[in-house]
């Protein structure tokens, strides 16, 4: 099975160094369960071309990203028009938070900056009757950091997980073999212990946050339900 990872950012410096890019992350986190799967990554926001056939692949997954689907930056637009001939040729399809943000809005939902302003930390997410099939127990533990949410969600859109403070967590896409998430399967403590040391976060809110890293993770549960839907397609 060959995925392309679509890495819409690129991390710098000594985090960069120390944890290396977001791809490198998604394979880390995706290899124990698709111990058979290659994995290349394409630089969209570097300005990679797309593949001129969407079959090149079996799946495509889409990492975060520092930007908002509603920016101008240029690689947006056409990383949109890509998603959408992927939705219309039914190619599998899994994105994490801007991932799960931009495809939102290139299917018919609304993604923008919440009203509560920025979601750190270890989280629960409760998962909806369909995301129980798809996850497993109730609830999900996972990374979050993002301060843009999917508002309207698209209307082929199933939601599978949320909470409070961002409800809309997690969808599986009933047209096409889609899913997204919000929050970060691929982040352990470590990678949020030196993401909080950001300066666009105040020291409340990172302390805050830091407070409750070191709890478990079910991160291998949302890497079976990506890996089955891939394999499933």
């Amino acid at each position: 099975m060959r995925v392309c990872i679509l890495e819409v950012d690129r991390p710098e410096g000594t985090f960069l160094k120390k944890h290396g890019t977001y791809s490198e992350m998604f394979r880390r986190w995706l290899k124990p369960t698709m111990p058979d799967a290659e994995f290349e990554a394409l630089d969209v926001a570097g300005g990679m071309a797309f593949p001129d056939s969407v079959r090149a692949y079996d799946g495509y997954l889409i990492t975060g990203a520092r930007v908002g689907v509603y920016d101008d930056d240029g690689w947006i637009a056409p990383l949109i028009a890509f998603l959408q001939r992927l939705r219309s040729e039914k190619r599998p399809l899994a994105g994490i938070c801007f991932g799960h943000q931009v495809m939102a809005q290139a299917f018919g939902g609304e993604a923008r900056k919440a009203e509560c302003g920025w979601v750190l930390g270890r989280m629960q997410q409760t998962l909806t009757v369909p995301g129980k099939r798809i996850f497993g127990a109730d609830p999900l533990w996972q990374m979050s950091m993002h301060q843009d949410q999917v508002i309207v969600p698209p209307p082929m859109a199933r939601r599978l997980a949320g909470n409070h403070l961002s409800p809309n967590g997690a969808f599986l896409y009933t047209d096409f073999p889609g899913i997204s998430v919000q929050f970060h399967p691929e982040f352990d403590a470590s990678v949020m212990t030196d993401l909080l040391a950001d300066a666009c976060f105040s020291s409340e809110q990172a302390a805050v946050a830091r407070a409750g890293l070191e709890g478990a993770l079910d991160s291998d549960r949302v890497a079976r339900a990506i890996a089955g839907l891939l394999r499933a397609s």
